[in-house]
């Protein structure tokens, strides 16, 4: 992982690194044996193996959804990493339409089933992915993963820096994935949720996601380089920008922008 400091951004190429469904799945079940299950609603990110083919994809992420299915409140198909080689290509409608169709095969408990798609998808695409919202029953969309994208600079340092591999995310990514959402909320009427992620720093910044469309906001970054503390931060300056706006609901502002 890399930090341009300068620019609040990070790059980082890590990965998938895990010891695997089964393996997570005997942690969280200890967890919950043991009462140590949190309060608030747990997600797991699905993603391809990276030793998995693509044309075995489907099967991959349905038998990790049959590990974990019962240990989760919602599930986010991640098909948008840039660090698993290929794995940005199971984004085309076709292939994704076969992972959806796989994973929901077993879900008869009908958990949340969401996909995370990346900034870097044209509008035409990230459309396409909106048709199978309906038939494949899919409960939201996290917008957006990591760019590959890079920022212009004349600094040498952050030069040295964007030259190296990997998803950048951070500061530099927050207009697009906020136009990414916009995108999505209006392409959708605002039925479908959306959970707004990317360069969220600060109160207005969340606003600016939520105003656009988000339902949810997801925060990274910010805590590489603030800590844990800043959710603390942005939840109540959000609560400042609502005595503001003279709102007591902060679903008045969704979409408020669009």
């Amino acid at each position: 992982m890399f930090r341009a400091i300068a620019d609040e951004a990070v790059i980082n190429r890590m990965g998938f690194n895990n010891a695997g469904a089964a393996a997570l799945a005997q942690k969280l079940s200890g967890w919950k044996k043991s009462g140590r299950w949190p309060r608030h609603p747990v997600g797991i990110n699905l993603g391809k193996s990276k030793i998995t083919p693509l044309e075995d994809a489907a099967e991959d992420y349905a038998d990790s959804f049959r590990a974990l299915r019962d240990l989760a409140d919602f599930f986010v198909i991640n098909v948008s990493s840039p660090n698993t080689p290929n794995l940005r290509q199971l984004q085309d409608k076709a292939a994704l339409d076969e992972i959806f169709a796989a994973v929901q095969q077993l879900n008869s408990v009908q958990k949340p089933i969401l996909v995370k798609v990346a900034p870097d998808l044209s509008f035409t695409a990230l459309d396409e992915i909106l048709e199978l919202a309906a038939p494949r029953h899919l409960a939201g969309i996290v917008a957006t993963n990591t760019t590959v994208a890079r920022p212009p600079t004349s600094d040498a340092a952050l030069q040295t820096i964007y030259a190296e591999t990997g998803g950048l995310s951070g500061r530099p990514l927050r207009a697009r994935s906020t136009e990414v959402v916009r995108h999505l909320f209006k392409q959708t009427n605002g039925r479908l949720p959306i959970i707004g992620v990317g360069g969220i720093f600060t109160a207005d910044d969340a606003w600016e996601k939520i105003a656009a469309g988000a339902s949810l906001v997801q925060i990274y970054t910010a805590m590489v380089y603030e800590g844990p503390g800043v959710a603390r931060k942005i939840v109540r300056g959000l609560v400042q920008r609502m005595k503001q706006a003279g709102v007591s609901d902060l679903k008045e502002i969704i979409g408020s922008a669009v």
